[in-house]
């Protein structure tokens, strides 16, 4: 008799009540993870809506405590103010403008006073997977930064040091009583950590120190930071759960050789961890590894099993209750995420052949990890190195010896100031430079095995990577591989069978740059913007390594300023000019850069793969204006079209109009900006937009987009909603393609008021 297969409902069946049954063991780590993702949404949607382009403003009669934290700069530090009024300001003081002197009283008095200080708030980013520094300065509960000059900041002269205050007077005579942070201590155990290091270690060793025992990276190197995170150490460098493993040992060690009760061991160990919690600035990582030892301990006394995801989930909670923006930091993503890959793909990895000798066990941790963050990693880094998975197990125990070692020559100085640690610092010495040699190494490979180059993944990969992963983790007999297969196929067939071709709009300023992409793998862009984007570090972030081809729209600085930069990391088969006598910069573009400049006579179809033609026609009249001499680019196809125009004014689009060149258009990008001079009710009326975009820079001097414009495209019916401005919205990403049943569709998303 054949075996009777199980139905898909029963499969499912079984893994809905695996599931429900995890989350009634897991509670505290389900209940973290709904609430990191609404922190997430909503978080990120305020700072979207309320920092886009934040002012920058004066406040006036501040004082309170200044101090650094381990993620300053070194000549950085945080100012912890109050006004007139009460309100409270974290403000980040950018110390390259102050002198010295002034800067060190201040940070050795722990209090100043400034009766105005000019600050700022950087808006949100304005493209996709770009840094976003108004997001990094709220992970940290910063309010605004300044760039502080001389005679801004004033240390008081009558400073009165208490027990956990400080009182002084003011500038206009008033006494004024400030209480000491955790913050403030936390400054001046570093500082007495440096003092007594910079005794044994100098230079470049001594900033890899501080940076393995507390993640003071200020005074690290920006190249060999750069390489450790891009070996995959960054872990090292900011203090994490290994550290507070290192950290524990030698004092575990000690209590186990006394009388006390193993429970009373785990409860006094609390106390180096607290400690250590101080030294690391209380960061996000060494937070989250401090709670779930002092969870661990009180389980262990109160004779409860241990569980590590509840622990987990407890600490993300308190977390995300002392700051929601934590979400933002790299250190909550890879932190959180850590544990959750040693908690299920570890023991995965043990179970097979291969890794049950002690040889392979040393890497085990590091592949764990390594393979459960790997999507993050590429979103977060652009890059990820199988070598530095391979090693970064074996390099924390390096990280292990320098953090023991370093403390311990902190605690010898401290107690022991007469003996000599001349022997241990060489050893610490040379352990330092292996590490940092390690990760040039890693960083500095020529093949993908050292480092592989990636684009940030979208959801869909991220979807596929993770299902796959949980049934090679978690299935059994097969029951979990239809489902996932299923959620593969769905959603294969909907983001590969559906997509024909994607246009990016970069949001460049006052300026033009978009990149056009075919599901046939053509790829392309349409001017190279003002210059002050990094398109070439956009465009690896999109996962584009090659172009196939660029458009240059014509010779203005806003149009071509990017192109030097992206030709020197790209070698594209056409740059495609316009053919005018007028236009000296694309007439000398060849020859300017070696390239192959094709100009373009009247009109040009080109074949991007299968499914998209881009034409390109340009006037046939005089073209002495630059503007109106433009190249317009149409991408077209059975989805429909998407307009490019340049900076073609009503007399080149009037021409085109009457040529055939133009008609009823999808998605139009609107010509010069948005100027008066962009398109007359008349055009814009015949070619009827669904979507308008408008690449803009915002407050910029021109006065773009016109309102006159606006008020056309508003009479039109066209409607705020459909209107996409790159100085409000940030970058545009614009999807076209035929669904199975021949129905065609355009799809836009913002890179600002939305929600991811």
């Amino acid at each position: 008799m054949f075996e009777k297969k199980p139905r898909f409902t029963e499969v499912s069946g079984v893994f809905v009540r695996r599931v429900l049954r995890r989350i009634r063991t897991e509670p505290f780590l389900w209940v973290m993870v709904v609430c990191a993702l609404m922190c997430y949404v909503f978080c990120g949607i305020y700072l979207d809506r309320s920092f886009v382009h934040k002012e920058n403003f004066t406040l006036k009669g501040l004082y309170g405590e200044v101090y650094r934290e381990p993620w300053n700069g070194e000549k950085d530090f945080i100012f912890s103010a109050k006004d007139g009024e009460g309100r409270r300001y974290r403000i980040l003081i950018k110390g390259d403008y102050m002198y010295y002197k002034e800067r060190l009283a201040a940070l050795k008095a722990g209090v100043c006073i400034a009766n105005e200080l000019k600050v700022q708030v950087p808006g949100t980013a304005g493209n996709f997977h770009e840094f976003d520094y108004c997001r990094y300065l709220r992970s940290h509960r910063i309010d605004c930064l300044a760039y502080a000059g001389d005679g801004d900041l004033n240390v008081p002269e009558d400073v009165k040091e208490g027990f956990l205050f400080a009182a002084f007077s003011d500038g206009n005579g008033a006494e004024r009583k400030i209480l000491r942070s955790p913050g403030y201590y936390s400054s001046r155990v570093r500082e007495d950590i440096s003092k007594s290091l910079d005794k044994y270690f100098t230079g470049d060793f001594s900033a890899l120190i501080k940076a393995v025992m507390t993640g003071e990276t200020g005074a690290l190197d920006t190249e060999a930071r750069g390489n450790l995170t891009t070996a995959g150490f960054s872990h090292l460098i900011a203090v994490s759960g290994a550290h507070v493993s290192f950290f524990t040992v030698p004092f575990a060690a000690l209590l186990g050789r006394t009388a006390i009760k193993e429970d009373k061991r785990k409860l006094l160990l609390i106390i180096p961890v607290v400690f250590l919690w101080f030294a690391a600035g209380g960061s996000c990582t060494v937070t989250r590894a401090a709670i779930m030892f002092i969870c661990g301990a009180v389980a262990s006394v109160l004779r409860r099993p241990p569980n590590i995801k509840n622990t987990l989930g407890i600490a993300g909670l308190i977390t995300l209750l002392a700051n929601p923006y934590s979400v933002f930091g790299t250190g909550f993503i890879l932190s959180y995420g850590a544990v959750l890959a040693i908690a299920e793909i570890l023991p995965a990895l043990k179970k097979t052949k291969l890794c049950k000798n002690r040889i392979t066990g040393i890497f085990l941790p590091g592949i764990a990890v390594n393979t459960g963050l790997l999507p993050v990693m590429m979103s977060r880094f652009g890059s990820f190195s199988p070598c530095g998975m391979l090693l970064s197990a074996p390099a924390s125990h390096v990280a292990c010896l320098l953090t023991l070692g370093g403390y311990g020559v902190y605690a010898v100085d401290k107690l022991f100031s007469w003996m000599s640690l001349d022997g241990a610092a060489r050893t610490m010495v040379s352990l330092s430079y292996g590490l940092q040699r390690a990760a040039d190494g890693i960083s500095g490979g020529d093949n993908w095995f050292f480092k592989t180059e990636c684009g940030a993944p979208g959801i869909v990969f991220c979807v596929i990577y993770y299902a796959v992963l949980l049934w090679l983790v978690r299935g059994r007999k097969g029951k979990i591989l239809p489902v996932s297969a299923c959620l593969v196929g769905v959603l294969s067939l909907l983001c590969f069978g559906m997509t024909r071709a994607e246009v990016l709009f970069f949001d460049v300023g006052q300026g033009s740059a978009a990149l056009v992409r075919t599901v046939d793998g053509v790829t392309g862009l349409v001017d190279t913007g003002t210059g002050n984007t990094d398109i070439p570090a956009l465009l690896k972030r999109e996962g584009v390594f090659k172009l196939d081809f660029i458009v240059i729209s014509h010779g203005h600085s806003d149009h071509y300023g990017g192109l030097a930069r992206v030709l020197s990391e790209y070698g594209p088969e056409r740059v495609f000019v316009p053919d005018n006598a007028y236009d000296k910069y694309c007439n000398e573009l060849g020859a300017c850069f070696g390239v192959n400049a094709l100009p373009v006579d009247g009109e040009m179809s080109v074949q991007l793969g299968k499914y998209t033609v881009m034409d390109l026609a340009e006037p046939i009249g005089d073209k002495e204006n630059l503007n109106d001499g433009s190249l317009v680019v149409t991408l077209r196809g059975k989805w429909g079209n998407i307009v490019l125009p340049g900076d073609a004014e009503d007399g080149e689009l009037g021409e085109l109009l009457e040529r055939g060149e133009l008609g009823k258009t999808n998605v139009f990008c609107l010509p010069h900006h948005g100027s008066k001079t962009s398109g007359n009710e008349k055009f814009l009326w015949e070619i009827s937009p669904k979507y308008v975009i408008i690449s803009v820079g915002y407050g910029n001097s021109y006065g773009h987009p016109s309102k006159l414009v606006l008020e056309t495209l508003k009479d039109l019916g066209i409607d705020d909603k459909a209107i996409f401005r790159t100085d409000r919205d940030g970058a545009i990403r614009v999807v076209a393609g035929v669904s199975p049943f021949g129905r065609e569709f355009t799809l836009l998303w913002r890179k600002r008021q939305s929600l991811f």
